[in-house]
């Protein structure tokens, strides 16, 4: 017999701090509740503006932003917390982040500007600006 409905307990994890749609729903289940009553809550929670998917992927992309993450790390934790593809791309558009400059920013913070030794340096730099989400092109012209 659960204490509380699962209306309830939704509205209390949001209480805390947003949550996707896809977070909700798998949340609610780790806890037992019904498939039809979680698809009530879920809707009813939308239509309150508990839960919305927009509104939480611009704040997630506002936060990796200020972390100095790329495009691509982004969209890739985006799309883990359960973000529809085109609530990302439309979102991600709408930031107007200038990535060229972004991961110039974070090659300074990390290199201090420090020059390249040779070449080895400069793929090890590449490698650390790509797996904090840039792109190839955009590496490279954080290291110019």
């Amino acid at each position: 017999m659960m204490k509380y409905t699962a209306y309830q307990t939704a509205v209390w994890l949001l209480a805390s701090r947003d949550y996707s749609h896809n977070q909700i729903k798998a949340k609610l289940l780790d806890k037992g509740y019904e498939e039809p009553e979680i698809d009530t809550t879920l809707e009813r929670c939308v239509t309150s503006g508990y839960i919305d998917d927009a509104r939480y992927a611009t704040a997630l992309i506002r936060s990796h932003i200020n972390k100095g993450h790329g495009v691509m790390r982004i969209r890739q934790s985006l799309h883990q917390k359960g973000l529809q593809a085109d609530i990302i791309t439309l979102r991600i558009e709408e930031s107007e982040c200038d990535w060229f400059e972004l991961a110039k920013c974070k090659a300074q913070k990390k290199f201090a500007d420090k020059s390249i030794v040779d070449y080895k340096d400069k793929a090890k730099r590449i490698r650390f600006l790509m797996g904090q989400g840039f792109d190839y092109e955009q590496s490279c012209y954080a290291l110019t």
